[in-house]
């Protein structure tokens, strides 16, 4: 090999070296997916930095807009968790519990899910509260931004998901008698709120309240719970769980 070959191929080796060495240092160290419009930042940015990418392009509903972590299989895991212990309450139910805790098999097997990250996300509040603008880790993201509903779906031991059309003057009881008069479970019903607030309420006349429902919340129609049927409690209580890592469009 003569000097001068020698000399080009150490050039050659030092601008790879470079350009490889220029590459690596511009890996983005997170990665944030927003309405399938993808960012990245080389460094980890604050929340207040990853929201100003879409702020301004409409008037988002906020309390309805939840940050998923993407590397993750928890909710997969949960989810396969929830739908065997499912199939052992339906393999000893009647007829048509059976059918109806197939269909809640269904449902949960069809959700997208990734795991939430229970923060508190609202443009304002970020600018002005360093509370509200947390640093984000290293990793890859979703950030799902909507616009405000008019509509709450509801989910569970039903046919099929429906979603209902939301009337501000109504109560959550109101509207499970109208749409859903025939019930298994007619004491109790769970709200998983967008903001990510869950709680039980009852439907009954003898328990029921008046609970507003929030736009895009999930209402989940229980397996029975009772003395009789007290494993059904924990399970409700992981469905729950569940919907709250669901990527709801």
């Amino acid at each position: 090999m003569s000097f001068r070959n020698g000399k080009n191929i150490l050039k050659r080796f030092i601008a790879y070296l470079g350009l490889f060495t220029f590459s690596h240092m511009c890996v983005a160290k997170v990665t944030v997916s927003i309405n399938q419009q993808y960012y990245e930042f080389a460094t980890e940015p604050r929340l207040v930095e990853v929201l100003a990418k879409v702020a301004n392009d409409a008037n988002w509903y906020w309390p309805a807009t939840n940050l998923y972590r993407l590397e993750t299989d928890e909710p997969s895991q949960l989810r396969n968790d929830i739908v065997a212990r499912l199939k052992l309450v339906q393999s000893s139910a009647n007829k048509n519990k059976s059918t109806q805790i197939n269909n809640l098999i269904e449902q949960i097997s069809a959700w997208k899910l990734a795991k939430r990250i229970g923060i508190k996300i609202d443009y304002d509040l970020a600018q002005t509260n360093p509370k509200f603008n947390p640093r984000f880790d290293e990793g890859k993201y979703l950030l799902n931004v909507t616009l405000r509903s008019n509509t709450f779906s509801v989910f569970g031991l039903v046919k099929q998901e429906t979603p209902i059309l939301l009337d501000k003057h109504q109560c959550a009881q109101t509207y499970i008698h109208e749409h859903f008069s025939a019930l298994i479970n007619k004491d109790n019903i769970f709200i998983i709120q967008p903001d990510g607030h869950t709680f039980k309420t009852g439907i009954a006349y003898w328990n029921a309240g008046c609970v507003d429902i929030m736009p895009g919340s999930q209402i989940y129609l229980p397996l029975e719970e009772s003395q009789f049927f007290s494993n059904n409690s924990e399970l409700n209580k992981l469905i729950v769980e569940l919907a709250l890592d669901r990527i709801v469009q």
